[in-house]
């Protein structure tokens, strides 16, 4: 079974980097957009994309347990052959010690004839040939932040950045396999169905249900809320969109 160790902190697993994403936008306080794509990061982003990594590292192996230890690769990531099939997302903090990565998530594209991982770990909710190559799964989404407030704030980002992408791009079906107490939050996001029954998932060390994500109901239900956040992602991809301020004082000096 997964646990949380308690003794580790949101502050303690989010990565800090010498970065110059913000140089341009000195002022900003968070930027979200896409860090890498089939498990190459964008050009310029090579270091913001090894600290996403470390960001996945520290939650799902050392603060929840969620993935063991021997399953970590050589060089200390739990980077999989997913990877190499994903679009990768990320959210960065404009932090007075350094640049921070707060959020990340991935986009799995099918492609071919390999299925996806909700499609391994509940079977029973799939007929053969089912899906096509352009389905889609959701996968590592992670948010952290020392407040409640700020880390919601994200979450909400991580979506409406995957939203903009599956939208954009018009992609066929999209999944998710996510623990049953994170369905609720969730649904108060999007619009979601299950699939399948919660079961134990070895991969995951806890128990999981798999889902399927309306996504132009979703993004009906962000644009209802008067959010712009969809439309900004889509019309900058590939680059990042910045938001907020930082607190007067709060400046880097590399930033000044």
């Amino acid at each position: 079974m997964s646990h949380v160790d308690r003794t580790i902190t949101n502050h303690d697993v989010i990565p800090v980097l010498d970065s110059q994403i913000f140089a341009e936008n000195p002022t900003a306080r968070l930027a979200g957009g896409m860090l890498a794509v089939d498990g190459v990061a964008l050009p310029g982003l090579e270091a913001e994309y090894a600290a996403h990594f470390e960001l996945r590292r520290k939650v799902y192996v050392d603060q929840t347990g969620q993935l063991a230890e021997s399953e970590l690769q050589d060089d200390g990531t739990d980077r999989d052959d997913d990877d190499a099939r994903s679009v990768t997302f990320a959210v960065f903090e404009n932090h007075e010690s350094g640049v921070r990565v707060l959020g990340v998530a991935r986009l799995i594209v099918r492609g071919g004839t390999s299925p996806l991982p909700v499609e391994d770990f509940c079977p029973d909710s799939f007929a053969s040939g089912e899906l096509t190559g352009r389905s889609v799964e959701v996968s590592r989404v992670i948010a952290r932040h020392e407040t409640a407030a700020l880390q919601n704030l994200v979450q909400s980002h991580l979506f409406a950045l995957m939203l903009a992408h599956l939208d954009g791009h018009k992609f066929d079906r999209t999944f998710a396999i996510l623990e049953p107490w994170l369905e609720r939050l969730v649904k108060g996001i999007l619009v979601i169905e299950r699939i399948g029954e919660v079961q134990y998932v070895e991969h995951y060390l806890d128990y999981n249900l798999p889902i399927e994500i309306d996504i132009p109901a979703s993004v009906d239900r962000v644009n209802s809320h008067g959010s712009d956040l969809i439309e900004r992602y889509w019309q900058a991809e590939p680059g990042l969109v910045y938001f907020g301020r930082i607190a007067r004082g709060a400046r880097r000096e590399q930033a000044a």
